[in-house]
């Protein structure tokens, strides 16, 4: 349970209004039938792009007081949940945490550099220190020459290193691995899109030869930035034996994308998933929080977030000594004084607005089983 005591500082409107937002969320878990934690049965497992956490590069944020909340109530029902795009100040991530309390602990990559077009993001997990043990392995993936990724110019790694961890939940031995695939462009006749299924085969082809001596189960999850079912992205990772958890709804914003994944590659008899039949894993949170109805609620947030920044535009464009900087400058400040002065244009900054406060991306969820104590024994009795 998150750590709430904190809310008594937050002034009284702010307060009032997360609180709400946070019993609607809450209702939402118990109205949706998602799993209640186990302490020896099941462990739920996830996986979470929580955009751009959290530097304001795209000038959106920073990201509320209240935000933190939602997110640190979402992340609360995960016994160990993989991350994607942190940014390179901690600070935010450890203001995070201090809400979900001392039960949870979190492993982060260094930054992959934008160089290799990773964007200066971290991967990591964040974990429940009572129910899931770290067993002291952990690694990116650095590729060898013969497996280094074409891009139709030269051979390169990964644009953001995938990240693996050792982790035991009961009788539950896993790998987990996370990665977030490279982008680049829609087109499927484009280099970069082939670049980005080349990623996704790679990662899936080294880690199911690892998974051949091991004796854990692999569970390779993240923000693969796959199309749809069926194209090649998807195609690259059953066609290297990782069976896939199928959901009916997308994991982007709208819920019209299949972005992010939860696929594994499992020792025999040894990953068992809780209610196997279930078709939709996905979190629409945006049915309890930033919904368009709290529109009002946050016009005059976003109006004073906009003047503080044509405010810092000012002074930066009065300080600017280049043509190319003063442009950029005045700029920014047009742009932000058009949303500032229409109420269609300020409805849209909210709806991009709302995704760098939560995400544009949804998490995704299993419950898998880990008590295997009663096949133990039965196997000790023809032992």
């Amino acid at each position: 349970m998150p750590f709430y005591k904190p809310l008594k500082d937050v002034p009284k409107k702010e307060r009032i209004r997360t609180i709400a937002g946070i019993e609607r969320l809450r209702a939402q878990f118990k109205e949706g039938n998602f799993p209640i934690k186990k302490a020896e049965e099941s462990l739920i497992l996830g996986t979470w792009n929580i955009r751009n956490f959290d530097d304001d590069r795209f000038n959106y944020g920073p990201r509320l007081t209240e935000s933190f909340y939602y997110l640190a109530e979402i992340i609360s029902r995960f016994d160990v949940m993989a991350i994607q795009e942190v940014c390179v100040d901690l600070w935010p991530l450890d203001k995070l945490m201090s809400i979900l309390g001392r039960e949870y602990d979190y492993i982060m990559t260094d930054v992959t550099h934008s160089s290799l077009g990773g964007n200066s993001e971290r991967l990591g997990f964040i974990y429940n220190k009572k129910k899931v043990r770290f067993t002291g392995v952990a690694g990116e993936i650095v590729l060898p020459d013969k497996l280094l990724i074409n891009d139709g110019k030269k051979n390169k790694q990964f644009s953001r290193t995938p990240f693996g961890v050792s982790f035991q939940a009961g009788w539950f031995k896993f790998q987990f691995s996370t990665v977030h695939i490279y982008f680049g462009s829609n087109s499927g006749n484009s280099p970069q899109y082939a670049r980005r299924v080349k990623e996704i085969d790679t990662v899936a082809r080294y880690l199911a030869k690892e998974a051949k001596n091991a004796d854990a189960n692999h569970i390779l999850v993240g923000d693969f930035n796959i199309k749809s079912k069926d194209s090649d992205g998807f195609n690259a990772l059953e066609k290297r034996g990782f069976k896939v958890v199928s959901n009916r709804k997308g994991s982007n914003k709208d819920q019209t994308k299949y972005y992010d994944q939860i696929s594994f590659r499992s020792r025999k008899n040894e990953l068992e998933l809780m209610d196997p039949k279930r078709d939709n894993r996905v979190i629409q949170y945006f049915d309890s929080i930033f919904r368009d109805e709290d529109y009002e609620l946050y016009k005059p947030v976003m109006l004073d977030r906009i003047a503080s920044k044509i405010e810092e535009a000012q002074k930066e464009l009065s300080e600017a000594t280049s043509k190319t900087a003063k442009k950029r400058f005045t700029k920014r400040i047009a742009g932000l004084e058009e949303i500032q002065a229409s109420e269609e244009e300020l409805q849209k900054y909210y709806h991009n607005w709302k995704t760098f406060q939560a995400s544009d991306h949804l998490p995704l969820w299993v419950e898998i089983k880990i008590d295997f104590s009663s096949e133990y024994l039965e196997y000790l009795k023809e032992y």
